[in-house]
């Protein structure tokens, strides 16, 4: 079994990851996993848009999409699920510390230096406005969390008009299958 929580969404290359995974599972492995959907930081995306900045995380995976990803990885029988959550926050600077340790921004078009003070205080005053009077006064921002699993299928064989089977690959096929003298 492999468990992997929040970490598909940090990759730069999600694809090669849930390769590896696939590798690393035994034939009927089970993997389970958790990450970030697109509807992730919905309000400061949008704040952030107003002020003319770039967005301040890259683009979060479709459900949909992780589970084509799985189907091409080699994985079968993917299910997927997801649920939004608001996760509320008293300043604007323990947000800030929260999404840092959230993971990191592989947005392409991130600030690649370091920002100066007047920034952060416009970016603070920013924050102020997502709080919202019916949460106490508490900045409010949304997540999507995509749940998904699968399974790693014994490996099928190719069809075309004349297939070589290794003895090897021959023996593990047999040893898959329930022993026909048990049931007579």
């Amino acid at each position: 079994m492999l468990w992997a929580n929040m970490l598909l969404h940090t990759s730069a290359d999600p694809q090669k990851l849930i390769q590896a995974w696939h590798q690393a599972l035994a034939v009927d492995g089970f993997l389970m996993f958790s990450c970030l959907g697109p509807d992730t930081l919905r309000e400061l995306r949008d704040a952030y848009a107003q002020q003319g900045w770039p967005a301040p995380a890259h683009e979060f995976t479709d459900m949909h999409d992780w589970g084509d990803m799985l189907v091409h990885a080699g994985f079968a029988e993917p299910v997927m699920d997801m649920e939004r959550i608001t996760l509320t926050y008293e300043t604007p600077e323990r947000l800030l510390a929260e999404m840092r340790e959230l993971g990191r921004n592989l947005h392409v078009q991130r600030f690649a230096g370091l920002r100066g003070r007047r920034w952060r205080e416009q970016l603070l005053k920013l924050l102020m406005s997502l709080a919202k009077p019916e949460e106490g006064g508490r900045l409010s921002l949304s997540f999507e969390i995509v749940y998904g699993h699968a399974l790693k299928p014994q490996p099928r064989l190719r069809v075309s008009p004349q297939t070589e089977i290794g003895l090897d690959q021959m023996r593990q096929m047999l040893r898959g299958r329930p022993d026909i003298s048990d049931k007579v």
